[in-house]
């Protein structure tokens, strides 16, 4: 639009300069002088377009050094054993064998309704690790969430793990008596609800400016992540308790904050969109959760 803008007025600009000369004069002047500057609009689009890519480099670069500089801890990913697993595994290595299972699936979907496939970048914050994100905040032991300003879901091993063997403490629901987050499924179902938010990103229905109340995407999300479990359940890879695990889990992170614009939903909405993606099983059906 800019681009256009400027054309016009610089044409006619000319034309105005121009006007004593002879018509055919005035057309070659004008065209000629256009050339030139959609030349040099060319060049300056270029050379933005390389400033741009170098600050992105930077920044990259200055959140790793800065990165580099907080103190690592040197405790080593918690060991949980999964069921249907013959060995332990490290909670990391459960945590990546769950988002490519997510992916997965959200490739398979997104490809099927001719939409661009799924980008995601993660991080598995150690035990005892603070990393630096693009939203502010560090993401530390308690961390669980996706970052919009840089695109990547935090989940931190520690909280993984509490989840995971049913320790984990301080979520609003279970605090107040609703649900109990515990189990390989209750960890799945939180890992999928960060990975909705990613998509939601992806395709334009998250609002990046300060939106009037979350819940709408959050209970979205909620439904979104109950629609991979669907898949789960679809393939035959749902083990008994596992959909209770996730409802279970649902119930205990929703909160009852009701005025505040953070308030996720109740324990009951969280775990009712949930169930409304894991029913209906088509992605279509999460829709309604945010009107657009």
């Amino acid at each position: 639009m800019a681009r256009r803008i400027l054309l016009t007025v610089v044409t006619a600009v000319l034309v105005l300069a121009t006007a004593g000369c002879g018509s055919e004069d005035v057309r070659d002047r004008v065209e000629q002088t256009r050339e030139r500057v959609e030349r040099r609009i060319a060049r300056a689009e270029r050379q933005f377009e390389k400033s741009r890519e170098r600050f992105g480099t930077r920044i990259r670069e200055v959140l790793g050094d800065l990165r580099k500089a907080v103190p690592e801890a040197r405790q080593t990913s918690p060991t949980v054993r999964s069921r249907g697993r013959h060995e332990p595994t490290t909670i990391d290595a459960f945590l990546t064998e769950l988002l490519r299972d997510i992916d997965g699936y959200w490739t398979k979907t997104l490809r099927a309704a001719r939409l661009p496939e799924p980008q995601i970048r993660y991080d598995w914050v150690a035990p005892g690790a603070q990393v630096l994100t693009g939203c502010g905040a560090p993401a530390g032991d308690r961390a669980a969430f996706y970052c919009p300003a840089d695109d990547t879901i935090y989940v931190a091993q520690r909280f993984a793990a509490d989840l995971y063997t049913g320790v984990a403490r301080g979520l609003p629901g279970e605090s107040a008596g609703v649900g109990h987050a515990a189990g390989d499924f209750a960890v799945a179902y939180v890992l999928a609800h960060e990975y909705a938010h990613n998509l939601q990103q992806e395709l334009g229905v998250f609002d990046n400016r300060v939106t009037a109340a979350a819940k709408p995407y959050e209970l979205q999300a909620d439904c979104m992540a109950g629609t991979w479990a669907n898949s789960v359940y679809e393939q035959g890879h749902l083990e008994p308790g596992d959909l209770e695990e996730a409802t279970n889990a649902a119930l205990a992170v929703g909160d009852f904050d009701v005025g505040n614009a953070r308030h996720h939903g109740t324990p009951e909405e969280r775990r009712d969109a949930l169930l409304a993606g894991f029913r209906n099983g088509e992605p279509s059906a999460c829709a309604r959760f945010v009107p657009r």
